[in-house]
């Protein structure tokens, strides 16, 4: 296992945006969450494909390591992680002790040509200072044929709240992301990217939302970690603890709606 030095918890410009004050535990529970979300897209894309001859794949900006042991029991490859975070790395490794993990900035890959099968990545390029540069180097250390995917790249923009006091939280949301150094709308712009970056057979889709039951306890306070981080300095902490308070009674009534529009795409490496 190759662990290198961190690079600081905020860089910007040509280098991945990195601004998390949540603690480690709290991310962790976060990715975990995030990684069953989208698991049957990843069954399926993964049966679309013939596994068995693949070697290598590597899960750019694996964070701790969710996807690491869903991509082993998906695929009899070697599995990589990559994250520009060395503490986000000692977590994936005892998640995955098997995976081989380095760390490392997207723009500037330690890899070289044309050695993966799969290059992936999760909920990762609304994060990247650059994402057409990050897609041409995650492209450049892919083999032909094989494939890069985006399995989730949220779009902030198209976010909906109901009842109408929440409608608001759009735009702190909104705010917080962008002042942090965050794409809010990366997923509209996933297609475009990949069929900039010339990939073909190109794949683009939008998660369906669905609201026949509200969402767990767990998943609940995991959102509002994150929107507690995204709307500081928007609202007083007292105005944060009232809305979270008439949230939590939105959904025990059941007239809570939230829908994130989530993209995801693939595309495949040609000469």
């Amino acid at each position: 296992m190759m662990i290198g030095k961190g690079s600081g918890t905020l860089v910007r410009k040509n280098e991945e945006v990195v601004n998390m004050p949540l603690s480690i535990q709290d991310r962790q529970n976060r990715f975990l969450i995030q990684a069953q979300w989208t698991r049957a897209l990843r069954l399926y894309f993964f049966q679309l494909l013939n596994v068995q001859q693949m070697e290598k794949i590597l899960d750019m900006g694996c964070g701790t390591g969710a996807l690491l042991p869903d991509l082993q029991s998906l695929s009899p490859a070697d599995i990589f992680g990559s994250d520009i975070l060395e503490e986000h790395l000692l977590v994936a490794q005892r998640t995955c002790p098997e995976c081989n993990l380095n760390c490392a900035d997207v723009h500037h890959l330690p890899y070289p040509d044309n050695i993966y099968d799969i290059v992936l990545s999760h909920y990762f390029l609304m994060w990247v200072g650059n994402p057409a540069i990050a897609l041409k180097e995650m492209i450049r250390i892919t083999k032909t044929g094989g494939y890069i995917v985006a399995f989730a790249e949220p779009d902030y923009g198209g976010r909906i709240d109901f009842p109408p006091e929440f409608i608001n939280i759009q735009d702190y949301q909104i705010s917080g992301l962008l002042k942090a150094g965050a794409d809010p709308r990366m997923g509209r712009k996933l297609h475009n990217l990949f069929l900039e970056s010339g990939l073909s057979d190109i794949q683009t889709g939008v998660y369906e939302g669905k609201w026949d039951h509200k969402p767990s306890q767990e998943e609940i306070e995991s959102e509002w970690q994150v929107l507690e981080d995204d709307l500081a300095g928007f609202l007083l902490p007292g105005e944060l603890n009232a809305l979270k308070k008439r949230e939590q009674a939105a959904w025990e009534n059941g007239t809570r709606l939230i829908y994130v529009p989530t993209f995801y795409s693939w595309g495949k490496v040609s000469e």
